[in-house]
């Protein structure tokens, strides 16, 4: 796996196809493994890159409090080390938040950018629901775990996976580096960024999200001149739930200014 360095950081990434750059960038807890049931998808057309923020897989810090900022240049960093030119830019939850604030700062960096299930600034009931996920993991880290996938899918998909697929969905754990990215949950505000995105963008929002309520993603739209919107029958895991659907607005997003038909 490539590395490349910040001022502060040793960053991590993966990259694997041909093409211009498709960067995928990763939740609170998540890590660049969580989207490999969709690199296939992109491989024909995009060189897809899945870096790890602080807190996730093997990049490295000096343990200060993470910031946007900071975030902002390891993906940076990851964005020129491995791309040639611009790249397509999805984001989803805290990657969502953090793609925003690069696209607003680096314009040179991103040609389309895509924002799943995120937000630019926590109204009361987030900031109360982040502060019980913060006190969760810091009292029982594996009890943690269990809450976030009773919030992360839907009820259907529960029932559907049985006590059983919980269980084994459970069994990886959660990262010991979630802490600190819960905590830039707490802290980050974009909101004063969003107007400086002129890149094209799509939202997309998931109308059964109870980690991050779909009214956030609508206002990001709201807030973002010309910005498209797009909405999935899911909870906050989306990204795995309506793994096809949202394969296709990805591709109808990111392709359409190209000639040749997307495969499927």
């Amino acid at each position: 796996m490539p590395t490349v360095k910040t001022s502060s950081s040793e960053v991590e990434y993966f990259a694997t196809g041909e093409g211009p750059g498709l960067v995928l960038l990763h939740g609170t807890g998540g890590a660049a493994e969580g989207f490999a049931h969709l690199v296939e998808s992109f491989t024909d057309r995009r060189k897809v890159i899945t870096p790890n923020y602080s807190g996730s897989g093997q990049t490295k810090d000096n343990g200060d409090p993470l910031t946007v900022d900071l975030v902002v240049e390891q993906v940076a960093a990851a964005i020129r080390d491995s791309a040639d030119g611009p790249v397509d830019l999805v984001g989803w939850s805290l990657g969502a938040l953090n793609s925003a604030a690069l696209a607003a700062k680096h314009p040179e960096l991103v040609r389309r950018l895509v924002l799943l299930t995120g937000w630019s600034a926590l109204d009361d009931r987030q900031r109360l629901f982040f502060d019980l996920w913060a006190r969760l993991d810091q009292l029982d880290h594996d009890a943690f775990g269990r809450f976030l996938q009773l919030h992360g899918w839907t009820d259907t998909q529960i029932n559907a996976f049985g006590v059983t697929g919980v269980e084994g969905l459970l069994a990886g754990g959660v990262p010991a580096g979630i802490g600190r990215q819960i905590a830039l949950n707490l802290e980050a505000d974009i909101t004063d960024l969003l107007p400086q995105i002129t890149v094209p963008t799509l939202v997309i929002g998931a109308t059964q999200d109870r980690v991050v309520p779909v009214e956030h993603s609508r206002r990001l739209h709201e807030a973002i001149q010309g910005s498209r919107y797009a909405e999935l029958d899911a909870g906050h895991f989306a990204l795995f739930e309506k793994a096809d659907e949202l394969t296709k607005l990805l591709q109808e997003f990111l392709y359409e200014d190209e000639t040749a038909t997307p495969s499927v």
